[in-house]
């Protein structure tokens, strides 16, 4: 009964990988039911849980609780294979989370599409909490090691390790890349991520690549505000998310005085519990006559930034961070 709503499903899925990743990379893909709990996506064909056949009414009527592995987050997960595992391959273990981290991103962002960007957002921050919750023996997630260690994230201490690291933050490096190619001022405000991505796709079609591969694709596609060191290089971005440790915390304050008609904003960006010479650009916005307006980027570098800008209107609030652009904990004024 519900292989017609799955078949649209699916096929909705594809349409947005292709969308953002590039064509198809297959003739046609089968999809069957399994009788477990898990799913896995082969090229061409896709294994989803018998469970995930069942509509919601059903599910509740044999008592079964809703969960991922049931979720249209789930199954474009495992749609998106079809692109990052097959299509693109990994070159090494430390390469994984281009697969499994990317298929993360992916199920996120199908999530935005079918249902609204709130939903999307509320899965970004469910996995970065799942980062920074301590597991059964004490051990933050984040704190097990880099993405780049692979499958040596799990261990007798941390049996989850791998899971949470490699999926959670692999996907939220790639949020973090895709807020940070966001032109508002464009027809189509995704069209430097889309780029990146399907030039990533069309450069390692049927190939296995590796992160540096992956970093010098960014590195073709960075936009002047991503430059942070001035050098077209991204390296602080990836020694810090991807082959680094550390969730940064910022505490945001500032004060308004007006001047000759216009709003002055003062105040400083404090950061604390990641090493010295941590970095960011984090995004500013301002709340005015009840809609959100982005400002521009702050970039932080140390413990203390100081800032200073002036508007032509009185905001209602200025904020940091407001759309969960960064893997970060803010406090908001």
């Amino acid at each position: 009964a519900m292989a017609k709503p799955m078949t649209t499903e699916i096929a909705n899925m594809l349409r947005v990988d292709q969308i953002f990743f590039g064509p198809y990379p297959y003739k046609r893909l089968a999809v069957t039911n399994i009788p477990y709990s898990y799913g896995q996506g082969w090229p061409m064909l896709l294994y989803l849980s018998a469970l995930s056949f069942l509509d919601s009414t059903q599910r509740h009527f044999l008592g079964i609780p809703d969960n991922n592995r049931l979720t249209d987050f789930f199954r474009a997960h495992e749609t998106s294979h079809q692109w990052w595992g097959h299509r693109v391959s990994w070159k090494s273990y430390h390469d994984q989370w281009l697969s499994e981290g990317f298929a993360q991103f992916s199920g996120n962002l199908y999530v935005q599409y079918r249902e609204n960007m709130n939903e999307y957002l509320k899965r970004v921050r469910q996995d970065k909490q799942e980062l920074l919750e301590a597991n059964q023996y004490g051990h933050r997630y984040d704190s097990l090691g880099p993405v780049w260690m692979g499958e040596r994230l799990s261990s007798s201490l941390a049996p989850a390790g791998y899971n949470v690291v490699v999926y959670d933050k692999g996907g939220l490096i790639l949020h973090m890349l895709r807020m940070m190619l966001f032109d508002s001022q464009s027809q189509d405000p995704e069209q430097n991520f889309k780029a990146m991505m399907q030039d990533f796709c069309q450069t390692y079609d049927n190939k296995a690549a590796s992160t540096e591969d992956f970093k010098a694709i960014v590195e073709k596609y960075m936009i002047r505000s991503m430059d942070l060191d001035g050098n077209q290089k991204m390296n602080w971005f990836f020694n810090q998310y991807v082959y680094g440790t550390g969730i940064p915390q910022y505490n945001f304050a500032y004060s308004m005085s007006e001047n000759a008609g216009k709003w002055q904003v003062s105040g400083t960006v404090s950061q604390s519990g990641v090493p010295e010479g941590w970095k960011d650009s984090l995004p500013v916005s301002m709340r005015f006559q009840g809609r959100s307006v982005r400002l521009g980027s702050l970039i932080v570098k140390g413990k203390v930034s100081p800032f200073q800008f002036i508007l032509p209107v009185k905001p209602d609030k200025i904020m940091i961070d407001e759309n969960e652009d960064t893997l970060a904990v803010v406090k908001q004024p």
